[in-house]
């Protein structure tokens, strides 16, 4: 309880505004629009809306809610607001005078913003995500999480390519891939994941249900997963032949293995997520395969959301220890297949610590 009371307190401190708003309902706003902001800051789970003040937190809920909330979030001021919430969030301003009100323009619509503006007349501070950048530097309990959820999914990958034979579908593996990871624990799969054969894998974002592909001896199988633990993320991916591999296959795979070595070799706090990029960038425009590079980050921040702060290679910003981050280089060729290898890791002082262990010393061949 006093952890998401120390968020709240660093937050609202850092805004220049009486109060910050968290919106995340589902009647009124996209769906799950800001679910992590207010897990983040309360630890409850369902649907509302949060008004954090300098001495207060009051969280509205309806009462499909009422009850969780009294369990999942007991040091907040609970506000039932079964009717028009805009209408009570107004109210609750005007009440508590209120003059200078932050919200994150990226959690919200025109539509609340103007409806409170009309309502109330006060100030409204517009803030980027300012939530969304507190959670890019993860404590511990948070790390030990996307740990588990690490764990989970390798284990259950381990199970899989046990029972991979070709002749299989790319939607049935997904689907059995997700039961394994539910089975040993998981709350759920983090994404739609991609179990991408054959040429599909030149695809980085392929997902099964787009070709229903069955496998056959020889592909390529490139497999993009992870798992929810305590509602955090994991995300990995790893790449297989599907019987023997041929000598293409191979020499690709050591050239993204290479990149993906690079990469790390840079990762420690101080250091620019640019540079972590550019170094798996340097090894692939010295292979044969140069035309075929990864054009997307090379990593990207994993917490809540599967993808968050920072986006190496895009982000000018310094790495700072407590940051979980993937590396996924990768080469993808048109009509022979793609390779990618993707693995998490925990930026350090001194260097990183890495949370994925199942191997990729090598092509595996499988089925």
């Amino acid at each position: 309880m006093n952890n998401y009371k120390n968020r709240r307190a660093r937050l609202i401190s850092s805004i220049g505004a009486d109060a910050f708003l968290v919106f995340d309902l589902d009647r009124i706003l996209p769906r799950s629009i800001d679910h992590e902001g207010l897990f983040y800051l309360t630890g409850y789970t369902g649907e509302g809306a949060l008004l954090i003040c300098r001495d207060e937190a009051i969280l509205l809920t309806d009462s499909r809610y009422v009850e969780q909330a009294g369990k999942e979030a007991p040091g907040l001021i609970l506000r039932h607001a079964e009717g028009d919430y805009l209408a009570e969030i107004a109210a609750l301003i005007q009440e508590r005078g209120i003059q200078r009100l932050a919200f994150a323009s990226w959690r919200m619509t025109h539509f609340v913003v103007e409806k409170l503006r009309d309502t109330t007349g006060i100030d409204l501070v517009v803030a980027a995500d300012p939530v969304r950048k507190m959670r890019a530097v993860k404590d511990t309990g948070e790390i030990e999480l996307i740990r588990k959820a690490t764990k989970i999914s390798e284990e259950a990958l381990a199970d899989l390519i046990g029972e991979i034979e070709v002749g299989m579908n790319e939607v049935d593996i997904a689907f059995r891939f997700g039961l394994l990871m539910r089975e040993k624990g998981a709350e759920r799969t983090s994404f739609d994941m991609t179990v991408a054969s054959g040429p599909n894998s030149s695809l980085p974002h392929y997902r099964p249900s787009l070709g229903r592909r069955t496998l056959a001896a020889g592909d390529l199988l490139l497999v993009d997963f992870g798992a929810v633990v305590g509602g955090y993320c994991s995300d990995m991916t790893r790449t297989f032949t599907v019987g023997k591999g041929t000598s293409k296959q191979k020499d690709v795979y050591d050239w993204v293995l290479k990149a993906t070595e690079a990469s790390l070799s840079k990762l420690r706090a101080g250091v620019l997520g640019q540079e972590v990029h550019q170094a798996a960038v340097d090894v692939i425009e010295h292979s044969p395969y140069k035309d075929y590079i990864f054009l997307s980050p090379v990593g990207h921040g994993v917490g809540l959301e599967v993808h968050e702060l920072p986006r190496m290679g895009l982000d000018p910003g310094v790495l700072e220890p407590g940051m979980v981050v993937t590396v996924e280089p990768g080469i993808y060729i048109p009509g022979f297949g793609g390779v990618r290898i993707e693995d998490i890791a925990v930026v350090t002082e001194d260097g990183y610590k890495l949370l994925t262990g199942f191997p990729r010393d090598r092509l595996i061949e499988i089925g």
